[in-house]
Parts: structure tokens; sequence; C-alpha cells
């Protein structure tokens, strides 16, 4: 009897094992294959319609919890049908095959010159004194010796348990090279990064020592330092930046050069990816008072960033003396400020308005007669007396009608005269059909495409499709004689920024569009695709607030696609 039970318990505990094993090597080795061929691609595909990474991280846990639950399923399967009825030979090939999956992934996933990986990554940056990059493997760590390097600043943080493994693999081969090695552990979001950050002020500062800084990727945490050493040394590295302007509590614009930021509270991880990295010096805050929580929490994160903040509470319906106290208040900042409120995005209209034009509408009808676009145009039926009096009386200057039977054209030219002359301005249409077209254009020309994430995402073209990328920046194919007004007049499109690449274009290709630009009025760069275009491209999408269309060949939009992706 007592030898039946032991042999009970020995089975109990045998098909216990090899449920276990199962599950945790299932679970982590599958997951780490669904992660870099499901999570990844999906990831990228919700990049590429211009969701904030704020929203996909919301989404992509679902991913996670979802992998989690279908890993107890697969193993509740397993032990009902395979181990509970006793088919061993099915049990233990399936175990030791998933031990073998499990083996061959985690290889993969800490071989970090894998293609899934390297596809991610940041470009390598050489300097002076320090170069910047990604994770390094054994033999990178035996090269940079070689070239002279003193040592590795490493910002990989082992609290984070995907980057642990990477950090001891790191220690390891770093020993085996005998190179020194500086763990600085930094978190790739908003947290508490301040003491990493003094200790490399005090490592740079203590001696003239070469040195390669890296992240897992090579990204957001490695430009963080590049402004310490711009800083503590007055050095020039470059931070490879461009300033989205989608967050996820709303739009974000820009002034006076990019100087001033005006936007809605960022979240932890736009703190970190979109004020710190875009070099912000001052946050102003136009939080109220009693908006306690969110004051004291970036009370908080500025101290934490080494930011200087200062709260200037708006009202909740601010006057217009107040809106331009506070407008000359900025305008007198001699460093990069970002301004923000919580989500209201009206008074940061008008404050983007009066930096921008000098000047804005202290009234915003919105309603079935009249729509404001960004506190300086409204484009409405034509007002009564009465209306016109306190349209005046709000700030519009001039007063324009649409000929019902003008075309797209004469529509989106009327439109630019009003960009481009900074009048605050009243334009009567006579029909609903002709105000949706007008407001369209007018606010593509002002504010770029504030609805782009539904009107414009993978809208197919004659020669390809387009991909959203941010509020004021589409990239897309060449566009047909016919789509110059139906796409670019219609969207109102800011400027065209038309990538030539000779090897794929022919000299006529770019005449023809040079002549169709010039036909419509429309704004026109054209950047050569010669090696070093991208330092054209990134300061004349900085430049312009409005929707900017980049065209090129359909064969090298994923290249220029995946090249903003890297900022």
């Amino acid at each position: 009897m007592r030898t039946m039970k032991k042999a009970k318990n020995k089975q109990k505990y045998l098909h216990f094992s090899m449920w276990f094993i199962l599950l945790s090597t299932f679970g982590v080795g599958g997951g780490i294959l669904f992660l870099l061929f499901a999570v990844v691609p999906i990831e990228q595909w919700y990049v590429d319609r211009g969701w904030s990474q704020y929203k996909i991280d919301n989404i992509m846990k679902y991913y996670v919890i979802g992998w989690v639950v279908f890993g107890f399923f697969v193993s509740f399967l397993y032990y009902r049908y395979i181990v509970k009825m006793k088919r061993y030979k099915w049990a233990y090939t399936l175990v030791i095959s998933s031990i073998l999956l499990c083996c061959v992934s985690f290889y993969y996933f800490m071989n970090t010159g894998s293609g899934v990986i390297q596809g991610s990554q940041g470009e390598v940056e050489k300097g002076e004194r320090f170069t910047f990059g990604p994770y390094p493997e054994e033999n990178d760590l035996a090269a940079l010796k070689e070239e002279g390097y003193d040592g590795v600043i490493t910002l990989l943080n082992p609290t984070l348990p995907i980057e642990k493994p990477l950090l001891d693999k790191e220690k390891k081969n770093a020993k085996n090279v005998d190179i020194e090695l500086h763990s600085i552990p930094m978190l790739p979001w908003v947290g508490n990064n301040s003491d990493s950050i003094k200790t490399v002020k005090q490592l740079i500062k203590q001696d003239d020592k070469k040195y390669y800084v890296h992240c897992y990727l090579g990204k957001h945490r490695v430009d963080v330092i590049k402004q310490v050493i711009n800083q503590e040394l007055d050095a020039t590295y470059k931070v490879n930046f461009m300033q989205p302007t989608t967050f996820e509590r709303g739009n974000l614009y820009h002034a006076n050069n990019q100087n001033i930021l005006f936007g809605p509270f960022p979240t932890d991880e736009e703190w970190f990816t979109r004020i710190k990295r875009a070099e912000v010096k001052e946050v102003v805050s136009l939080l109220r008072p009693d908006q306690t929580k969110w004051l004291d929490q970036e009370k908080h994160v500025t101290k934490e960033m080494q930011i200087q903040f200062t709260h200037i509470p708006i009202s909740q319906n601010p006057s217009a003396q107040e809106i331009k106290k506070i407008g000359d208040e900025l305008l007198s900042r001699k460093q990069k400020v970002f301004v923000h409120n919580f989500n209201d995005p009206v008074p940061i209209e008008k404050l983007h308005a009066y930096v921008s034009w000098g000047k804005f509408l202290s009234t915003a009808p919105n309603h079935e007669r009249m729509r404001t676009i960004g506190a300086r145009v409204i484009v409405g039926f034509s007002p009564t007396t009465s209306e016109r009096n306190a349209l005046v009386t709000s700030g519009i200057e001039s007063f324009g009608y649409v000929d019902p039977k003008a075309n797209v054209t004469e529509l989106y030219k009327q439109a630019l005269t009003i960009s481009q002359s900074k009048q605050l301005t009243y334009i009567s249409v006579s029909d609903q059909a002709t105000m949706n077209r007008l407001e369209k254009m007018v606010t593509g020309l002002l504010l770029g495409s504030i609805n782009g994430r539904e009107t414009l995402k993978n809208q197919t073209l004659a020669n390809g499709a387009t991909i959203f990328l941010d509020r004021n920046m589409i990239i897309g194919p060449t566009l047909s004689k016919e789509e110059y007004n139906s796409f670019a007049l219609s969207n109102g499109v800011a400027q065209l920024i038309f990538l030539y690449s000779p090897s794929v274009m022919s000299e006529s290709d770019m005449q023809e569009v040079q002549s169709i630009t010039k036909q419509h009025s429309i704004p026109l760069q054209i950047i050569p695709m010669y090696p070093g275009y991208e330092e054209q491209l990134v300061p004349a999408l900085n430049s312009e607030n409005g929707l900017n269309y980049i065209m090129t060949a359909p064969d090298l939009i994923p290249h220029v696609n995946e090249f903003l992706g890297h900022f």
C-alpha cells in the first residue's frame, strides 16, 4: 500500500513538473518569438498610422496579457489530454521541443546583431571623445579597445527584466576583453534618473578618457546623455531629434523657430522622449492652482530632468489681455520653452496665434454658421450686421467672400494668401460644402491635419499609399496631375517637399513637379537625395507648422519612413 502511494505521489510530481516546464519554457520561448515577429511588426504598424507611443503601450499590454492567457490554455490542453492520459511519448516530445524553443528564442533575443533587433537600433555616431550607439556584442567591445577607447558607459537598467541578462552578459564580455565598463542605469522614461545623470557628470569631468556610450537601442537614453555632455563640456554632439507634433492629450504647435512649444500635459513617456529630448530648458505651466495633482507631478518631473519650472496659472476663460500678457512673457524668453495646460486647445491656439502672428481672435465661434480655425480665421455664412460688428470686436481685420463657382485652385490660393499675409480674416461662403472644403484647406495650411489619422492614413493614390506620420507630416508617392487638386490642394498642403532621386527619376519629372506646383501656388522645396540629404529634410519639416507632404518615388518611401522613424 505504501509503495503504491509513493508511486502515485511520484507520478503526480512528474505530471506537475512536466506541466510546469512546458508552461514556463513555452511561455518564455514562444513569448520571445511572439514579441519579435508579431508584437514588433504590429507596433510598427501602429506607429506608421500616427498613434502616440502612450496609446501604443496601452494597446500592446493586451497583446502581452493575451499571450499569457494563451500560454496557460496551451499548458492546460497539454496536461489534460496528454500528461493526464499518460501519453508519455508525446508528453516528452513536446516538453523537450518547448525547452529547445526556449533556448533558441533566448539566444536569438540576446544576440542583438539579429536582423529584427538591428532594424530598431539607432546609428553609431562617432565623436572625438564620445561615441554613441546601441548595445555592443563582445566583438564590438574588442574593436572599441583596439580603436583606443578607454571604457564603455552602459545605461542598461538591471531592474528591467529584459535588460538584466544583457547587462550581465556585457559585464562578462568587458572582463574578457579587458575594457573598463561603467554601469550607470537609466530608465527609458521619466523616473529616478537624477543620480545617474550626476554620476555621468562626475565621470566625464574627472578625466579626458574616450568612451562608448550606449543603451539598448542607442536612441532615447543616449540622447539625454548627449545633452548632459554638451551642457557640462560645452560640446556640440548632435541630438538626432525631430519634434513630434501629436501628443496623447492633444496637438503640439511651435513658434519662434521652435523656441516656443505649445501643447497639452505630457504623459510620463512624452516628458522623456518629447520634452527632455527636445532640449527644452524651461517648462511654463498654465494649470490652475486647484489642479494640484498635475502640478505636483510636473514639479517632480522637471526637477528630475533638471528643467526650469515656471507656473503661470491661466483663467478658465482667459481675457484677451491675459493672453497677451502671457504671450509677451513667452516672447521675452531667450531659451527653449514648453508651454502647456492640461488638454484645452482654445487658450493654447490663442497663445500660439499671438506669438506667431502678434494677434488672435478673442472669441472663437464654432457652430453651424461659423467655424474658427486656430484663433486666426473664421469660415462661415454671410454675417448679419450685429454678427459683423461682433466679429470686428473679436479682432477680425478683413472680410472675404468665396465665389460659389470657384475651383479648388482658386480656393487654395485664397486660403494661402490669408496664411501668408497673417491677417485675421472672416471668409463668407454660400453653402455647406464650400465651408467644409475651405475649412479643411485653411486647417491644413495653419495647423496641419488635425484629423489626419482618420482622413489621410493609407490613402491610396495612383502611385501608391500615403503614410501619416504626424499632425503636420505625410509621406507619399509622386502625385498625378489630378491628385495635385484632389489631394494636395484639398488637404491644404502648406509645403510640398520633393525628395528627388536622380537614380530613379528623370530631369523631366522634376521639371513637371516645378511646373504644376507653380501653377497651383503650392510652396515647394526640392531636396536631391544625395548623401546627407537628411540635413536639409529635418530643418525643412521643423520650419513648417502646417501640413508637409514629403513626396518621393514609391520605392523610396520605406527608406524615408525608416529614416524619419529613427527620430
